[in-house]
This record gives C-alpha cells, sequence and structure tokens, in this order.
C-alpha cells in the first residue's frame, strides 16, 4: 500500500495535539477542588470487526451501510484477551515474533475496527472538542464522522485530537483502525506479552477557545532552611489571538487544603507566539510559600496549585488543580540525594499487568500494586519499560513511592542498530519529550530513564541532553550508556548518557569493587537485580549488606514486580499461561513469570526476604538485657510504630511485652534496656528475644497493627549433653523373614530388605512405608535451570544433567546387623551411582527404647561436587498431616534466602508447604531445623537433629514436580514425604544474573547428618 505510515518510523503521528502535562478542565474552583471531572467517557462496548491485514480491511468499512458483521468489543480492552479472534497473546522476551526487517511488518499484520456513536452533551456544545485517547498497541487511525482526526503511534502514551471540526448535531461515530504491528513494534521490544487494542481510556472534553494549554510546576525544597519555592509557567491556548485581555490566577492550597501563599494573577498583553497552531501565550509565576512540609516516599506531603483562566470581565473560563510537592533531587559526591539526604533506592521494576485483561489496569488493580509494595517496605519503582497511565503517578504521589520513569524505547531484539540510524531518530526523541511533557509535575519522580536495552547511541545522547536542559531538577537514568550488563570495565563510559551507574544484574564483588574504587562520581543504582523468577532471590542479603555498608551503593530495582502469567484453564482446573500457551511459533516459555508476586499479587516468599532486609528498623544486642535501635529512615522518626517483644526459650514464648519507643531521630539509634527475667537454661536449651514492629494506627496502604518489621537476636545456648540412655525395656529382637532383616523394640518396628531399603512400623502402625532413603535430586528450580531449553551448558542443570544425577543408581554396598547388650546397630552402605563417579552413603542405625539413632555420612567426590541437594528422605504412608517443626519459619526458606524466617516452634500443615509456582519446581524448604514432627491421626514422629539440618515435608516429591510444566499436571499425593538434608544448593539469581554464590553451594568431601527419631501415640 501506498503510504503506509505504519512502517515509517519518520512518521510518530499527525493530527494530534501537542503533549501536555495530565491535568482536567473544569468550569468552577468548587469543581476543581473536588476533582469532579467534566468529560464526555466513551469507554464501554464498541462494535469491532478483525482482518488480517490492512489491505483487507473494506472501503466502506466506516459506512453504516457496511456489510461487516460487527461483533462486541470492551474498551479499554484487548482484542488478544477477549472475543473469538485468531490473535492470541504472544510472549517474548527478545526475539521480535515475526520475520520482517526494521521497518517492514509481516504480512499477516491483523487489524482490529473499533467504532461506536455518541452524542455530545448540551453543556459540551459550541465549544472546542477534544479526543483523548490513553493507549493503543500498536498504531491507529482515527475517524470521527467517517472522517479522519489523525494517526498515532507509542502503545503507552496518550494522543490528544481536537475534533470540533468534525463534530455534528445529534448523533456522532468515532472509530479506530488499530494495526497490531507496526514500525513502533521494533522500539517496543520489551520483555513482555504482545497484545493488540485500545488497552487505556477513551473519552471527549472540552474547552472555550482560549484555554489552559499546559502548566509545568516545578516544586524546589531547600532541606537547610526548610523552605518551598514554586516556579509555574502557564501556556494558554488561544483561537485568533483570541487570549488578549485575559488573566490567569493561581492559587497554592497546603496538605489541608488551606490557603497558603497569597494568590498571583496576571494578564495577556500579547498575543502566543504560534497562534496558528493553538500555541497561545505563555505566562511565569513564582511562588515562595516560606517554610514548608517537604514531600519524600516516607511523607508523601502534597500541595495542591488552583490554576483559574479569566474573562477580560474577571470571570472564570475554567480551571485546573495540579497536586504538587516540594522536593529536591540532586547528584552530589557519589549520592543521589532527596531532601539532602542519600536515601537507598528499595525498588521494584513493574509492567502492567492482569491476569485477565493483559495490559488493562483498573485504579483498584493499581492501588493493590501500590499498597502491597508499601506494605514491604518497597520505597520505589521503575516503571519498566514504558510510561505506566496517568493515574498510577498520581497514587505513586499520594502513597509515597519514588518513580523512575521509563521512556517506552526498547529494541532489544536489533539492540545497537535503531539508536544509530538517523531514520528513527525523531521516534526516539518524541518519545522522551512527549513522556516527560505529560508527567513533568509528578513529586514522585525522581529519574527521567532514556529506554531500555538499546545499545547506546546518537539518539540517546540527544534524548540525555534535551532532558537535562529542559528539566534540570531530576537526573538521567540510562542503562544503556553503560552497555554490557557483566563487563564491569565499561560502566564508566557515556557519563553525559546518565548521571547514575544503573548496571543489570551485576555481582556482588563487581558493585563492590566499584565502590571500593571510588574513581567515577556517580552512585550506583542497580536498574535490575535479583531476578525473581519462580523460587528465586538467593544472595539477596549480600547484595544488601553491600548497599547498606559501602558508600556510592544506592540500592536498585529488583526485577520483577509481578509474575505476567494469563489466567486460563486445562480440563476445568485454572492455571496461568505462558510463553507457548496460546501456540506461538517464537516464545520464551515462563520466562515471562519472573516476580516477586504471583499475577493475583500474592507475594512469593522471596518478597518476604526483601521485606525483611530492607525494614526501616533494626535492633542488636549490646550486653545483657540492652538493644540498640536503629531508625534506618531518612524523615521520620519511629513514632508510627508499636513494638512488643517475645522471649524465647526452646523456640516457645516464656515471656513478652510491650516496649515504648523513644523518638529515634532518622538515621539514629537508641539503647534501650528491657526489663524481662532470663530463665536458666537447661542443657541443649537456647534462649532469644523477637521484636516485632506494628503500625501504631491505620496508613493510607495498611491497616493499624500492620507489622513492619522485626527482629530476632539470640541470646545464648546450653551445650547438651551426650548421654545415652540407658534400656528399661527387654533388649530389642532380631528375626528373618522371607530375606529381610526385621528389628523389634518395644512398639517400634524395623524392617531392613535384602537391597538395604528400610521400613518403620509403631505401635502396629506404619510410619515410614521407605526411608531413610538416601536423596541429592530436587525438582529444578528456575535459577538452576529452564526446563525448556535443550542446551543448558553453563546452567546448574546442565551440569547434574550431563551427570545423571536425577537417574543415579542406589545401590547396596553391605549390610550388618550387630546386636548389643540393651539395642541392636545396623550399619548400611550404599552408593549413589549417576553417570559416572560415586557417593558413598554409610548410614548407621542404633535402636533401642522405642526411639532410633541414626547417623548418615556422605563421601562426595570432586567430580560430582555442586549437588542440588544432599541427605534423605522417608515416605509415610496417607494421613500425616500436621506438622511442627522448630526451625525457621512459617515460610519456606534456603539458606541464602532465610533471613526472613524467624527460629522458634511452628505448627502447619503439610499441604499448606505447597507453593504453586508457576513452573513447578523445588519449594517448602526450611532451614535451621532443630526438631521436626509429623503427626497422623494416630502416631506422632519426630526427628531431633544433632546439629541444625534443612528438612521439609510434601504431598509434592520431585518425581511429580520435575516434568511437570503447569500447575495443573500436579495433584498432591496422598503420602507425605519427609527431607531430612545436609543442605540444598541455594536458589541464587542465575535465570538471569549471577549463581548461587560459593558459600552456598555443596562441595566436595565428608558430610554428615545425624539425628535421633522417636515416637508417640495419639489415640489410645
Amino acid at each position: 500500500m501506498a503510504n503506509q505510515h505504519w512502517e515509517n518510523p519518520e512518521v510518530t503521528g499527525y493530527g494530534r495535539l501537542p503533549m501536555r502535562a495530565t491535568f482536567e478542565h473544569f468550569r468552577t474552583l468548587e469543581t476543581a477542588r473536588r476533582g469532579a471531572a467534566d468529560r464526555l467517557d466513551l469507554n464501554g462496548t464498541w462494535a469491532f470487526a478483525r482482518f488480517p491485514h490492512p489491505d483487507r480491511v473494506p472501503a466502506d468499512w466506516l459506512s453504516p451501510d457496511t456489510t461487516i458483521r460487527w461483533g462486541d468489543m470492551t474498551v479499554p480492552g484487548l482484542w488478544t484477551r477477549q472475543g473469538n479472534t485468531p490473535d492470541r497473546p504472544i510472549y517474548t522476551n527478545v526475539i521480535i515474533p515475526f520475520h520482517a526487517e526494521p521497518p517492514l511488518t509481516p504480512s499477516e499484520n491483523p487489524v482490529g475496527l473499533y467504532r461506536r456513536t455518541f452524542f455530545v452533551p448540551p453543556a459540551h456544545e459550541n465549544r472546542r472538542l477534544v479526543l483523548s485517547v490513553g493507549g493503543v498497541e500498536s498504531a491507529y487511525y482515527v475517524y470521527v464522522n467517517g472522517k479522519e482526526a489523525g494517526f498515532a503511534k507509542d502503545s503507552r502514551l496518550p494522543s490528544e485530537f481536537d475534533v470540533t471540526h468534525l463534530i455534528v448535531p445529534g448523533e456522532n461515530q468515532v472509530a479506530f483502525k488499530v494495526m497490531r504491528w507496526s514500525d513502533a513494534t521494533y522500539i517496543e521490544d520489551q520483555d513482555q506479552w504482545w497484545h493488540a487494542g485500545i488497552h487505556r481510556d477513551v473519552f471527549l472534553y472540552s474547552t472555550g477557545p482560549v484555554y489552559l494549554r499546559d502548566v509545568f510546576c516545578r516544586a524546589d525544597f531547600e532541606p537547610v532552611g526548610g523552605t518551598g519555592k514554586l516556579d509555574i509557567t502557564v501556556r494558554l491556548g488561544e483561537e485568533n489571538r483570541g487570549a488578549i485581555n485575559h488573566s490567569v490566577e493561581v492559587t497554592l492550597l497546603g496538605p489541608n487544603q488551606e490557603q497558603v501563599a497569597e494568590p498571583q494573577s496576571q494578564s495577556v498583553t500579547k498575543p502566543g507566539y504560534m497562534p496558528v497552531v493553538g500555541k497561545g501565550p505563555t505566562l511565569s509565576f513564582e511562588v515562595e510559600p516560606g517554610e514548608v512540609s517537604p514531600w519524600s516516599a516516607e511523607v508523601p506531603t502534597r500541595y495542591t496549585l488552583l490554576v483559574s483562566l479569566r474573562d477580560p470581565q474577571g470571570e472564570i473560563l475554567e480551571c485546573t488543580r495540579i497536586h504538587t510537592g516540594f522536593r529536591r533531587v540532586q547528584i552530589e559526591n557519589r549520592e543521589l540525594l532527596v531532601n539532602g539526604k542519600a536515601v537507598l533506592i528499595k525498588g521494584v521494576n513493574r509492567h502492567d499487568h492482569s491476569d485477565e485483561t493483559g495490559k488493562v489496569l483498573d485504579e483498584t488493580l493499581m492501588r493493590l500494586d501500590i499498597e502491597t509494595m508499601k506494605r514491604h517496605n518497597i520505597n520505589a519503582v521503575r516503571t519498566s519499560h514504558y510510561p505506566n497511565d496517568p493515574l498510577f503517578y498520581d497514587l505513586c504521589d499520594e502513597y509515597g513511592l519514588y518513580v523512575v520513569d521509563e521512556c517506552n524505547v526498547e529494541a532489544h531484539h536489533h539492540y545497537q542498530q535503531l539508536g544509530t540510524d538517523p531514520a528513527w531518530a525523531i521516534a526516539f526523541m518524541a518519545r522522551l519529550v512527549r513522556m516527560v511533557e505529560r508527567d513533568k509535575n509528578h513529586p514522585s519522580i525522581i529519574m527521567w530513564s532514556m529506554g531500555n536495552e538499546t545499545g547506546f547511541g546518537p539518539h540517546h545522547a540527544a534524548m540525555a541532553a534535551w532532558a537535562r536542559e529542559y528539566d534540570p531538577s531530576r537526573p538521567i537514568h540510562n542503562e544503556n550508556a553503560i552497555c554490557e550488563q557483566a563487563v564491569r570495565q565499561m560502566w564508566d563510559e557515556n557519563p553525559h548518557g546518565t548521571d547514575v551507574v544503573c548496571p543489570m544484574y551485576p555481582s556482588v564483588d563487581d558493585i563492590i569493587t566499584f565502590a571500593k574504587s571510588g574513581t567515577d562520581p556517580r552512585p550506583l543504582i542497580m536498574c535490575e537485580f535479583a531476578h525473581a523468577m519462580g523460587n528465586s532471590c538467593g544472595n539477596l542479603k549480600e547484595y544488601w549488606d553491600a548497599v547498606e555498608h559501602y558508600k556510592g551503593l544506592q540500592g536498585g530495582f529488583i526485577w520483577e514486580w509481578l509474575d505476567h502469567g494469563l489466567k486460563e484453564a486445562a480440563n476445568g482446573i485454572p492455571y496461568w499461561a505462558y510463553g507457548g500457551d496460546y501456540g506461538e511459533r517464537v516464545h520464551d516459555a515462563n520466562f515471562v513469570c519472573d516476580g516477586l508476586c504471583f499475577p493475583d499479587r500474592t507475594p512469593h516468599t522471596s518478597l518476604i526476604e526483601y521485606k525483611k532486609l530492607i525494614q526501616p528498623i533494626a535492633v542488636t544486642r549490646v550486653r545483657g538485657n540492652t538493644f540498640r535501635f536503629h531508625n534506618k529512615q531518612w524523615f521520620s522518626g519511629l513514632d508510627a510504630y508499636r513494638c512488643s517483644w517475645e522471649l524465647l526459650e526452646n523456640g516457645e514464648t516464656c515471656e513478652q511485652g510491650n516496649l515504648t519507643l523513644p523518638d529515634i531521630a532518622p538515621q539514629q539509634t537508641a539503647d534501650l534496656t528491657i526489663d524481662y527475667e532470663r530463665p536458666r537454661l537447661s542443657a541443649g536449651a537456647e534462649l532469644s528475644i523477637v521484636f516485632t514492629f506494628t503500625l501504631a494506627s491505620a496508613t493510607s496502604w495498611a491497616p493499624e497493627g500492620h507489622v513492619v518489621a522485626w527482629e530476632q537476636v539470640q541470646l545464648g545456648q546450653r551445650s547438651a549433653k551426650r548421654t545415652r540412655a540407658r534400656s528399661t525395656h527387654r533388649k530389642p529382637s532380631v528375626t528373618q523373614h522371607q530375606g529381610e532383616h526385621v528389628i523389634t523394640a518395644g512398639d517400634l518396628v524395623i524392617g531392613f530388605d535384602q537391597h538395604g531399603r528400610s521400613r518403620l512400623m509403631f505401635g502396629g502402625k506404619t510410619v515410614f512405608e521407605s526411608g531413610p532413603t538416601p536423596n541429592v535430586w530436587r525438582a529444578p528450580t528456575d535459577n538452576d535451570g529452564i526446563k525448556f531449553q535443550r542446551d543448558q551448558s553453563g546452567k546448574a542443570l546442565g551440569r547434574w544433567q550431563d551427570l545423571g544425577i536425577e537417574q543415579a543408581k542406589l545401590e547396596l554396598v553391605s549390610l550388618d546387623v550387630a546386636e548389643g547388650e540393651s539395642d541392636v546397630r545396623v550399619d548400611v552402605v550404599e552408593r549413589i551411582r549417576p553417570n559416572r563417579d560415586e557417593i558413598l552413603v554409610r548410614t548407621q542405625f542404633d535402636i533401642q527404647n522405642d526411639t532410633v539413632s541414626i547417623a548418615h555420612s556422605f563421601d562426595v567426590p570432586e567430580a560430582l561436587a555442586d549437588l542440588p541437594r544432599l541427605g534423605v528422605r522417608c515416605e509415610t504412608p496417607p494421613g500425616f498431616e500436621q506438622l511442627c517443626w522448630f526451625g525457621r519459619g512459617p515460610m519456606e526458606t534456603y539458606v541464602d534466602r532465610k533471613a526472613c524466617g524467624v527460629v522458634r516452634i511452628h505448627r502447619a500443615t503439610v499441604s499448606a508447604q505447597y507453593v504453586p509456582y508457576i513452573l513447578p519446581q523445588e519449594h517448602g524448604n526450611l532451614t535451621d531445623v532443630r526438631w521436626i514432627r509429623l503427626d497422623s491421626p494416630e502416631v506422632g514422629v519426630t526427628v531431633r537433629a544433632g546439629s541444625p539440618i534443612e528438612a521439609s515435608a510434601t504431598h509434592y516429591p520431585a518425581e511429580i514436580l520435575t516434568p511437570a510444566l503447569h500447575t495443573y499436571e500436579v495433584a498432591p499425593a496422598a503420602q507425605t514425604w519427609l527431607c531430612l538434608d545436609v543442605m540444598q544448593r541455594g536458589l541464587g539469581g542465575a535465570s538471569c544474573g549471577p549463581d548461587t554464590l560459593p558459600q552456598y553451594r555443596l562441595g566436595s568431601g565428608v558430610f554428615s547428618l545425624h539425628y535421633t527419631v522417636d515416637f508417640s501415640r495419639l489415640t489410645p
């Protein structure tokens, strides 16, 4: 087709108005104060038709007499998530999902036709009418009453069209022709689902012939004196130079809507410089209210600016309100300062996502995201990788979140190419300029980001230069400027391209090396780290320890907030779908499920770990009953929190109380003495104290009593006496039956078959159908390796597959039974044989007194180092559902992700240990376990470790989880598997980033695991 605008990157749009800040047009100051918008909502049900290519669209599609068979489509809504169309969601991380080269589109380029009718309400008649379109994927034409109003690209920013000349009395029709693919696709190549359709609001608003075209409100804060200053630029729109003798008045209201400065007014004395295109006069104001309450993520104090336009007689024609906040952002001496303080960025990356509607989010879901973030101590969000709906920034202003606002530019597939191609310069720059113009008034935005994963070239340099000149109040963020994510030596490149060093997935060692070097004057803020895919975020403590210890390191943004699963069902079983589930030829499988939360916003354990590490309060022991309380906030005291404490003896509460916190200034400490009576510890007992900090009153984001922070301090432990119980029963008996050794010790019966496999009964009830059996396999986590990928080289899973760990054979070497004076000792030697080499396992059973003591020794050769796990497991019959343990909990913990767990006695069910990660994988581990107990209705079995071990109890053994690709493919078994481990390999972050740290991997050598097993009857 001739003149294909959707394949020309130099055409970013036409017919649309210049971008402006987001604000409503009100008729009176009263409605402006209330925020009662006066606009015609066009959301709802539209007629819809789909065609496979633009040249297949009938020429008469806009005619009332067209023969097109229309269906219904909800707006905002994506046709990939509703309706009976063949177009389905597509997930790719990097690869463009069709065969073509920029800027061309594929031969199959679906088109969605939308149309609906409306009537202009009397209140809007004879006024200037503007059609506002919030966001459309990917390029579209707009028509009103059959006539073209304009064309637009950029799926994540609004476009507005003056349609006054196209409106007729009575019924009107508005229509869209939307192309799924366009040249814009190549620079919207982000790690997310590809959809199609109108995904944000559509509405009409009206103004008079003279109107408020734009308002730029720059609210600065002077930290030394605590004073504020407001620089305001008001741009008017006009027809026929009609603004002469009109006036603009600005009034600043405080947090309680009280007037805090004298209103200021200016009259228009000369016309605008470009009246032909509606760019009317510009007026500037400077308001100095004196001492103000600053805005920060901790205390998001907002002020309200009222701007009113009056005619020559002084009557109000229109007005608007803009929420603002006084704050200063600057970089000095290797620190990002907010209001003079070097705040740490405790951030997350966030995509727009709903598991039902795709990219369509309502206010409820946005608030849920932000409230969940605040409840987990998160203070910052990067809008990866595009501007969000304007409402999201309003909510960040309101709740208090620092925002890195990111430009909708990512050309990942054509990484370096497009950022240096002159044909794409306009598209790059337009996206940055339009984003800044729209979002410039939000105090929550502390940095402008030039985009993501597009290399670095002249386009980026020009974007950074423009942003600095236009808005010097905010630093520039651009990961592209420091180039390759894993090459630390390149971090000092292109300082003109970014004001912060913002690497992706650096190692802990690399950021520490950067901090120690001291040569780069910029702070380091990781734009992405701790890839949260599945059961993940190991090593997070090491990152945060470095951030808190070294100047020059100021935190970062975890990738990412949310799993992007889409809600589907298989055989009536709901599940979350990912790449490939919609028949895509090219896809990246479950790599889209890499968040701290499930798609319904239920937190993963990794989010709870993050909450603990970034909590605003820390407690350490000074001496005796005296503890040091550290207020880690920058702008607030601790008066918003209540503190309670529990003294735990052997994991049980022995004393508790409440503590009145003093007024500890930000970043300061205070020593407090807790009045408790230290118990006399018996042999083997341990003592700790747990402090819990809760909200003293409800906030906008959490109710009163919400737990903000917790700290456990170990107070001491007495060594256990090594004693051997003397038998009070007769000597255990040993018999043989059909090749099985059977040992009977009171109510305890243990049998060993000819292969060395054991079974265990107590009181006539089977407790272990098998086990303890040596166990070295776990269902791979996403960080171990991606199940879908054939080539796992470089991943732990690849090494394990090469070694044949999952299929390793267990062979009996020897079995010896020795009868003692009051006990029976059974020595079993086995070997675990993968493809090469072997692990020798020696197990000694000491059976007496209804109790069995078990000691395992594992000899791991160098060739088999870095195993998934090392331990044993026992299989119970159905019925062992009740679970209790003394160790970290109540959530799952792993050796490199356990800061969130409190060491105490926890009670739960085995079923509750299941974590339904979207790709089934290892879960439910427990660390620092002193003892663990399983109960059936008849029998209880307790395992007491000689020293803290790892353990888990599950209805989902590795045999069920390993081959499964979706949650609907797994079902709980009736049996329970009790796993006892020396250690599991840590979780790390190797799905995209550094692997598990060496100290959290199993090496070679001899490892021991010893414990006792005792039993109890639970029924008469």
